[in-house]
C-alpha cells in the first residue's frame, strides 16, 4: 500500500518573510536614530544648549543697546542752586 504524499506546503513562507523584513527595518531605524546615523558626524545640540545660546545672544544685544543709549544720552546737568533763606534776627 502506497501512501500518497501531499505536495501542499505551508502557506507561511510569505508571512515569515514579511515579519523578517519588518524586524530588519525596525533594527535599521533604531540604529539610525539611537547611535549610527548614516554620516551624522557632528554632535547635535540639545534644545537646552540652543536656548542658552539664544539667551546669551539676547543679553549681548540688550547690553549693546544700553551702551548705545548711554553714549547718546545728554550729559547730566547740575541741579539749580536753592535760593538763600533769609535769616530773621530776632
Amino acid at each position: 500500500m502506497a501512501t500518497e504524499q501531499s505536495s501542499r506546503g505551508g502557506g507561511n513562507g510569505f508571512l515569515y518573510f514579511a515579519i523578517g523584513a519588518l524586524i530588519v527595518a525596525v533594527a535599521v531605524l533604531g540604529w539610525m536614530f539611537y547611535g549610527g546615523g548614516l554620516g551624522n558626524q557632528t554632535p547635535t545640540e540639545s534644545a537646552i544648549e540652543r536656548s542658552a545660546d539664544a539667551i546669551g545672544d539676547a543679553a549681548d544685544d540688550v547690553s549693546d543697546s544700553v551702551r548705545d543709549a548711554a553714549r547718546d544720552a545728554p550729559a547730566p546737568q547740575p541741579a539749580p542752586a536753592a535760593p538763600a533763606q533769609p535769616t530773621n534776627p530776632g
